[in-house]
């Protein structure tokens, strides 16, 4: 360390250095893509997420499976996470994040944000994959803002280069300028939906 960080440090408290964040658009190479593709014509592909839809209602009503599903319920924001297990495998856990993606386009929504943030910890590296999703601007009468199901974010985590977990959230507008949110739940079959 110099001399000049040292006074820096002692000044305005430890730095985070340049080298410990990593900040990029995410964007899915050919190899990707293809592999993307392959996996939405595979029996994987509707097994993995009929799985992934069972393990969430069971969690509704408050029974384990072998998926391991968090429900995230709040007044503005509802959603869920599934955790990574060897059951999913990794390419399957890759695709699940961007077809979550992909079902929510289908339903009058654009990409606002997506990006890849690589974070060196103290004692671990975290990456952070984002979709972030808004509503296409649709004006109704009235001049209120058609909302449909609020923003959706979906980020896909990895702690030491490992998947970790999928976050599925929707956070609705309070305001008045805004139509009511449509249900979450709503939103949720249509994704599920082969």
């Amino acid at each position: 360390m110099s001399f000049f960080d040292d006074v820096v440090g002692k000044l305005f408290g430890k730095q985070p250095s340049k080298a410990a964040y990593i900040h990029e658009v995410l964007e899915r190479s050919e190899k990707d893509l293809l592999g993307y593709e392959n996996w939405l014509k595979s029996e994987a592909r509707e097994e993995i997420l009929q799985e992934v839809e069972r393990a969430y209602y069971l969690k509704r009503q408050g029974i384990l499976s072998q998926i391991d599903v968090h429900l995230l319920e709040s007044k503005y924001a509802n959603g869920f996470a599934i955790s990574y297990s060897d059951l999913i495998g990794k390419e399957n856990f890759q695709n699940i994040f961007d077809y979550l993606k992909e079902q929510v386009l289908k339903y009058g929504y654009k990409i606002a944000q997506a990006d890849r943030r690589i974070l060196d910890k103290d004692s671990h590296e975290e990456t952070i994959e984002k979709w972030y999703l808004k509503p296409i601007s649709e004006e109704l009468e009235n001049k209120i803002v058609n909302q449909r199901y609020g923003n959706v974010l979906i980020e896909k985590i990895e702690v030491d280069r490992k998947p970790s977990y999928i976050k599925f959230m929707a956070n609705v507008y309070q305001d008045r300028q805004y139509t009511i949110a449509e249900p979450f739940q709503d939103l949720l079959d249509k994704v599920f939906e082969s």
